[in-house]
């Protein structure tokens, strides 16, 4: 069912009907850029004026629509009120002003630009790799971790009302726009030098291709519902070993699968620790090229073990 607002200030109406996330944009488009217009429109009207009627045609501001307001919409942008004129704009020259960009601000902007210079009312991981591609950036390795990480945080959802199921379809919601509307650029000179405690390993992985997106996570309990590190390092391993997306696995494997995948701590000592202690639930073997590591397989017991989540949490549903 969709949702209407309706709104009266004197002589001054605004309506908006559709999902609650479209009703909060057009809402605050209403208050941000066409009300302030109409209210000094009307105020124009009721002050009295000694200019001749063709001047006060001429000096009248134009009140624009709600649907030309989104083209050329007026944003604040930290604490300066510009218009921006889109179409005079490609992505490198918009992101200029945006100073340094994480892979996740810049996947953001880049939607939230396409979406207002070319009127996309979606957008998707290939368009992603497309906004790289044009804004002359470096292309990650596992672009689908950024728009996980945007999800989680409230900044982009799932397009529900988009037929296209894959690639899978997000638009940008009203955390998101909050969060472009107050984004203050930062210097060059301004760089972040706090350690992150998650360990990248993008290099050494063999699952630096895994798509968080085809992996189903809808059937298992969410990772960050389990409450020790052994519980989501084998519900990680479940995941990926069920989902035909792996089965073998070394200490590497494991933590970039938890950090750059789901998005969890992990360090080294923790994923041996599990391997060594838990020496029943998986199945070892040498790496041919670096006898040093080794490699391994969930058993039964592993998989039992990971089971007894995923029975609790369907219970839990239930």
């Amino acid at each position: 069912m969709e949702n209407r607002l309706r709104l009266r200030i004197d002589k001054i109406e605004f309506e908006a009907e559709g999902s609650a996330d479209v009703i909060e944009k057009e809402r605050e488009i209403f208050m941000q850029v066409f009300l302030p217009v109409a209210v000094d429109a009307i105020i124009k009207m009721h002050t009295p004026s000694h200019t001749n009627d063709v001047n006060e045609m001429t000096e009248r501001k134009e009140i624009p629509s709600i649907s030309e307001t989104k083209k050329r919409e007026n944003i604040v942008v930290g604490n300066d009120r510009a218009a921006t004129d889109y179409s005079q704009l490609n992505l490198v020259a918009y992101l200029k002003t945006k100073g340094t960009l994480t892979e996740q601000d810049f996947t953001l902007f880049a939607a939230y630009f396409d979406e207002q210079k070319n009127g996309k009312e979606y957008f998707t991981m290939e368009d992603v790799k497309r906004y790289y591609s044009e804004a002359r950036r470096t292309k990650p390795s596992n672009i689908s971790m950024s728009l996980n990480r945007l999800a989680e945080k409230g900044y982009i959802m799932d397009a529900d009302k988009i037929v296209q199921k894959s690639p899978k379809p997000y638009v940008i919601s009203s955390e998101g726009i909050k969060f472009i509307n107050k984004f203050t650029p930062k210097n060059e000179t301004e760089k972040s030098f706090v350690k992150s405690p998650k360990y990248s390993a993008k290099i050494d992985s063999r699952y630096v291709n895994v798509n968080i997106d085809n992996l189903n996570l809808n059937r298992y309990p969410e990772i960050k519902s389990l409450k020790d590190f052994k519980s989501k390092m084998m519900m990680v391993l479940y995941i990926i070993t069920t989902e035909k997306a792996g089965e073998w696995f070394t200490t590497t494997d494991v933590m970039y699968l938890l950090t750059d995948i789901f998005g969890e701590a992990a360090t080294k000592d923790q994923v041996n620790g599990v391997f060594r202690r838990e020496k029943l639930w998986f199945l070892v073997r040498k790496v041919d090229e670096n006898k040093r590591d080794s490699q391994r397989k969930l058993l039964n017991k592993g998989i039992e073990y990971a089971e007894s989540f995923l029975a609790s949490a369907l219970a839990h549903k239930e």
